[in-house]
């Protein structure tokens, strides 16, 4: 087709060519505006993370000294209580860290540095691991890695075009210019009005499962899954209309079975000092540390000698 051509059929269809226009540059925005996001929000969580290391390194400085373990001046101590209790600023310090950090600022144990110690190393370790998975997806992507970065900022126009069509249809049928749709009776309009809000149903919970954005936690993946396995439900409409409330009905249902993924641990569940102290390092300023057998038995000897003093006298 030659220039002139393609100029007269332009001219011709003027409505198709601003449309057409109109949606390369919505998509091109789209894009752009979700790349940069993306990006964004990955560099985000390394400073963060960054800043976290930072902080526990900080705090860890002290406790890794022999002496922590023994004999204490209180200009040390309140060192060490400054750079704990710094640790509250970190973005991603966990529940379980701050609540050692509490209970050694109230009664200022000594035999709690072990643990807290275990717990800072614990936690930096994950953190590394966050971070140079991040560092990787930034600067050295991998084959998967860049194609799915490519292709997920082409979801936002995706999903808002599926968004305009359902709306449209929702539009015909308010305005009885598509009857032939599902057909004019009440049974037919609840079979109609079943299908689009499976269909809104299962965008708003395809849209964050594919796009993301937060921070991976215990169980994001099996939570991610559960959410596009509802949304594919949406393809039994096909089948037959007849059935769209009982597939309503079962996303609905099944969303409801994803808070049982999300609860917290109950108390039981959860890992007590006890379950930490098998695991310390061979340390030994740590295995110099008394412990309740050894308190114990010191408190029998000491009162044993008490009472066979007094006999003497």
């Amino acid at each position: 087709m030659s220039l002139s051509e393609w100029m007269n059929w332009l001219q011709q269809h003027v409505a198709l060519s601003l449309t057409a226009v109109l949606v390369l540059v919505t998509f091109l925005a789209l894009y752009g505006v979700t790349s940069w996001r993306t990006r964004t929000g990955l560099r985000s969580r390394l400073e963060h993370l960054e800043k976290s290391l930072k902080l526990y390194a900080a705090a860890s400085a002290p406790l890794l000294n022999d002496n922590t373990y023994g004999t204490i001046t209180p200009d040390q101590e309140n060192e060490l209580i400054d750079r704990l209790l710094a640790c509250h600023a970190a973005p991603y310090a966990s529940s379980d860290l701050l609540g050692q950090i509490g209970a050694y600022k109230e009664d200022h144990d000594h035999a709690r540095l072990p643990l807290l110690l275990r717990t800072l190393e614990r936690e930096s370790e994950r953190f590394l691991e966050e971070r140079d998975k991040l560092l990787k997806w930034l600067e050295q992507p991998g084959w998967g890695i860049r194609f799915w970065l490519g292709l997920q900022p082409a979801f936002p126009f995706l999903f808002a075009a599926a968004l305009f069509i359902l709306v449209y249809q929702l539009l015909l049928r308010w305005t009885g210019a598509d009857v032939s749709f599902l057909g004019s009776n009440s049974l037919d309009t609840v079979y109609f009005y079943s299908r689009f809000g499976s269909a809104l149903f299962a965008l708003l919970l395809l849209y964050p499962a594919l796009m993301g954005g937060f921070r991976p936690g215990e169980g994001s993946i099996l939570l991610r899954l559960w959410a596009i396995f509802i949304a594919a439900m949406y393809l039994l409409h096909f089948i037959s209309p007849v059935i769209a409330p009982y597939i309503a009905a079962a996303q609905v249902l099944l969303f409801l079975c994803g808070f049982l993924f999300t609860r917290s641990k109950p108390r039981k569940a959860r890992p007590f000092v006890g379950h930490y102290q098998t695991s310390l390092p061979s340390d030994p300023t740590i295995s110099a540390l008394p412990s309740e057998e050894n308190i114990a038995t010191s408190l029998a000897e000491n009162t044993d000698s008490i009472i066979n003093n007094n006999k003497d006298r």
